[in-house]
């Protein structure tokens, strides 16, 4: 089945490594995160560590299955939305940076491709474009 791929460009004015740290922190990801409501970790974020978000009453397990200090961070979801998976890049662009975010979906079947493709309920691009607006919101506090 043929992946559904969403990506949205922007920057935020900080620096690279600043950008990186508030992706990473598992104490902050709740912030940024659209409809995260909290975030539970037993260590460091790492490629290979799992955490736990919530969303309301759903709760999800997340793998990090990127993470390239200060370059690069993603997950996978292994839990009910299992095959949606998030990346973020990070490129210096002077004293800010350029932040890309990335949703790949990878349907399980024929039916929730249609459905995933033509019916699409989750208004993708607008929440990577709340992601970045977010992440310019914490760092600019």
């Amino acid at each position: 089945m043929q992946p559904v791929s969403h990506t949205y460009v922007d920057s935020v004015n900080a620096g690279v490594v600043q950008v990186f740290a508030l992706l990473t922190d598992p104490n902050r990801i709740a912030r940024w995160l659209p409809g995260c409501d909290g975030v539970e970790s037993n260590a460091p974020l790492r490629k290979g560590a799992r955490f736990k978000a919530r969303f309301g009453q759903r709760v999800s397990e997340f793998e990090v299955v990127d993470y390239a200090p200060p370059a690069t961070f993603g997950w996978a979801e292994r839990g009910e939305r299992k095959g949606a998976r998030l990346f973020l890049r990070l490129d210096a662009s002077g004293t800010a940076t350029a932040v890309t975010v990335r949703q790949v979906w990878t349907p399980r079947s024929f039916v929730a491709w249609i459905r995933g493709r033509f019916l699409e309920r989750r208004q993708v691009q607008r929440r990577l474009q709340t992601i970045v607006q977010n992440l310019r919101t914490l760092l600019a506090a």
